[in-house]
């Protein structure tokens, strides 16, 4: 990798850890205030059904995400750090460049990445012969 394209990446993973720290505080606040509207500040169990708990499974979710992607973009500054930036950890192949700018967070190169979601995949849906 140019030293040039790794400053470039390197650039874009702290912006990208810049925003997605604002996202994660802003996805908290929302949270904290849903739960404020609601009262739920006690330990006592509410309904699932609860009107006023609408909107809290989904401030959950996405500050969930926020902060899987932060850990994400802040494991590949250290690979960047380590030197170890750009290197498949799963079969230590070189990751190609376009997936890089694509994806800077990424830890895996295409084809380990797939053998993943495919794995995944089969855990969530199962093979489809045996479903019934």
């Amino acid at each position: 990798m140019k030293t040039n394209e790794r400053d470039l990446l390197e650039l874009q993973l702290i912006e990208m850890r810049k925003r997605l720290l604002h996202e994660v505080d802003l996805a908290d606040e929302a949270r904290w205030d849903v739960m404020a509207k609601s009262g739920e500040f006690s330990t006592l169990p509410r309904h699932a059904a609860d009107p006023d708990l609408e909107g809290l499974d989904g401030q959950v979710a996405i500050s969930l995400n926020e902060q899987s992607l932060l850990e994400q973009v802040e494991t590949a500054i250290e690979r960047l750090q380590m030197g170890t930036y750009g290197v498949c950890q799963e079969c230590e192949c070189k990751i190609g460049m376009e997936r890089l700018q694509a994806v800077p967070y990424t830890a895996l190169c295409i084809a380990c990445a797939l053998k993943e979601h495919a794995q995944i995949k089969k855990r969530l849906f199962g093979d489809p012969r045996y479903r019934w």
